[in-house]
């Protein structure tokens, strides 16, 4: 692919400087514990087919991702993987912002090979991150899903949830997707209204944190207890309850959550 593809790029497209992330069946392989991969290591690699994506361009360097093709041959490559969410929990928040991107990035390009109007092949855009349907000229941007997340207060006691398919014994804020037309105000009352029973207001937002898993946007947000009494539904939460800002549970960490973050702010009194 040639350089006027400004988010596409082949292997003789990259430059010595370049860094890159290399994915293999959904896990990141590191290479000698670094995530970034060096050029000239990604000759031990074959069968490549797949373009390698902008990451980031900082203006003196770039940062790339690859994903190898599930039967990729891997010659004389001790590696080490490890999922999205274990590089997370690994390294914290903050350094996860790279990988992290590169994985959604990776992951829309997977799922858009084909337009969805027509069938026909994709192709990357001239100048956009985008790819255009080679046939009927439909164009894909990257999916951003947003989610809202709240942490309803009462007094010194916050509600803390058990979700249905979480894998930890954390209680942690409620969640959901917004629906079409909603806004994120609207979407907090209707999550908090449906997980739990009960009615909300003074919604508040805080802040936000992209969560690639695959591809969300987490809004944070403060509401505080209206009217009610906590009944679950019994699909999406499992438990939930009052708790005392002294007695919390085990909860998600401030370091890779926005929940976390959620909570250590309702400790400090915001």
């Amino acid at each position: 692919m040639s350089r006027e593809h400004a988010h596409f790029f082949h292997m003789g497209d990259v430059l010595p400087k370049d860094r890159i992330i290399v994915f293999h069946r959904g896990e990141v392989l590191l290479c000698q514990e670094s995530i970034l991969w060096l050029p000239e290591a990604l000759s031990r690699f074959h069968g490549l087919h797949d373009p390698l994506l902008l990451v980031e361009d900082t203006g003196h360097s770039r940062v790339l991702a690859l994903n190898l093709p599930d039967d990729a041959v891997l010659e004389d490559c001790a590696v080490s993987r490890l999922t999205p969410r274990q590089l997370l929990l690994q390294q914290g928040y903050p350094d996860f912002a790279l990988p992290g991107r590169a994985s959604q990035l990776l992951n829309w390009y997977g799922t858009h090979r084909y337009c969805g109007a027509c069938a026909a092949p994709t192709s990357p855009h001239a100048k956009d991150r985008a790819l255009r349907c080679q046939a009927c000229e439909r164009v894909y941007y990257p999916r951003i899903n947003p989610c809202v997340i709240v942490l309803v207060t009462r007094g010194d006691t916050c509600l803390l949830a058990l979700h249905q398919r979480a894998t930890a014994s954390y209680r942690s804020c409620l969640a959901g997707f917004m629906e079409v037309g909603e806004t994120p105000e609207e979407t907090v009352k209707r999550e908090v209204r449906e997980e739990v029973g009960i009615e909300v207001n003074n919604i508040r937002y805080v802040r936000s944190q992209s969560w690639p898993f695959p591809s969300q946007l987490m809004l944070g947000f403060f509401a505080e207890h209206e009217s009610g009494d906590i009944c679950v539904d019994g699909k999406e939460i499992a438990q939930a309850r009052w708790y005392h800002r002294d007695e919390l549970p085990l909860t998600p960490s401030a370091q890779i959550s926005v929940a976390g973050q959620l909570i250590e702010l309702f400790l400090q009194g915001f």
